[in-house]
């Protein structure tokens, strides 16, 4: 497997740039989660991304905030 470079915009995970497992195609999966926790830990949602446009020649796949939804 392969992994790809995403750069997060907007939310919390905001201009920060990590790897995730490429899909077959080699893209990065549809939607990226994050949990969100409430005060106690107990988690009330997930903060949801979801992949942008194909990426021009050498710059990061991006992951775009769609904000949070239950689970």
């Amino acid at each position: 497997m392969t992994d790809v470079t995403v750069e997060f915009m907007g939310g919390p995970l905001d201009g920060t740039t990590g790897s995730v497992r490429a899909t077959r195609t080699g893209r990065p999966p549809d939607r990226f989660a994050v949990d969100t926790s409430a005060e106690g830990g107990a988690t009330r949602g997930k903060h949801d991304y979801r992949v942008g446009a194909e990426p021009q020649a050498g710059m990061p796949w991006r992951y775009e905030y769609n904000g949070v939804r239950p689970g």
